[in-house]
Formats: C-alpha cells, structure tokens, sequence
C-alpha cells in the first residue's frame, strides 16, 4: 500500500513538471485603460518589465483596444523604452487596424475591437533589471478619441510563438 501511494505520488509529481515546463505563461502582460477613451499624446503609459533571463528568446507585443467610432485605419504608436543602464531606444511603429474595404481587422466583442501586434519578434534582453516602456499615440490628433486601452505583453519564445 505504501509503494503505491509513493508511485502515484511521483508519477503526479512528474506529470505537475511536465506541464509546468509546458507553460507559456508570459513574462509580462498588463493593459491600461484610457480615461474617456481619449489618448492624449502628453499622457504615454509606462510598464516596468523585471526581466532576470537574459538567454532565452522573447517576444513582445502591443495590444490595443478601440471602439467602431476610431476614425482612422491606422495607428501610429511611439515605443520608448529605458535599459537597466539608462540607455532609451525610442521607435516609431504603424499598426494597420482595417483592410483596404474598412473592415476592422482586430476581433471584435460588440463595438470594440482588440488588437495585439508584434512589436518585437525572437529576441534576447542583453541586461537583466528593469526595463521602462513608455507607449505614445502619435496620430496628428493631440488627443486621439476612441482608443480604450492599450498594453504590452512579453513572452519567451517557443515554436508555437507567433514570431519565428
């Protein structure tokens, strides 16, 4: 009876690793609303990222919300981000959210439509500590209307990735 309890206890045990080696549970993946779902481009929103794994490959993405009243198929998006030393990269990037007919691209739950696009695909952290990403509307609106909430999630990268 004893051996018993020790096999099935080992065997659930190796089954609890299995799956926990498995995961991809991201590194980090937080999203903040937009007050009146008005993005002002003075009001960037920032995510502090404690990165400890400098060897494995990662992916980073930017999600974005909006409701059927954004009027533009477009968004340009000012991605800052501040090393554990202090140095900034700073980037530009333009995400396409409706096809050339207006249909919104992005999956929809009523009015709204979410959007997640790959900012950065299979790549290596080169310092550990924490990482300062400040994300900015860049649209020739001052205050962009219609934008509900906007984030960023990182991932290690695996074969089921999305990025190669």
């Amino acid at each position: 009876m004893m051996l018993k309890n020790k096999y099935l206890f080992v065997v659930l045990f190796l089954i609890t690793v299995i799956f926990q080696a498995c995961s991809t549970a991201p590194i980090f993946h937080e999203n903040k609303d937009i007050a009146e779902s008005k993005w002002d481009y003075k009001n960037p929103l920032g995510f502090e990222v404690n990165i400890t794994d400098t060897n494995k490959y990662c992916n980073s993405y930017i999600n974005l919300r909006i409701n059927a009243d954004y009027k533009y198929s477009n968004i340009f998006i000012w991605i800052t981000t501040t090393l554990p030393d202090k140095t900034i990269e700073k980037e530009r990037v333009e995400f396409i959210l409706q096809d050339e007919k207006g249909k919104w691209l992005g999956k929809s739950l009523g009015n709204i439509y979410s959007y997640q696009f790959q900012f950065k695909p299979r790549f290596k952290f080169n310092q550990s500590g924490i990482y300062t990403y400040l994300i900015e509307q860049n649209m020739r609106d001052e205050v962009l209307e219609n934008v509900e909430s906007s984030g960023l999630k990182i991932e290690f990268w695996s074969t089921e990735s999305k990025a190669w």
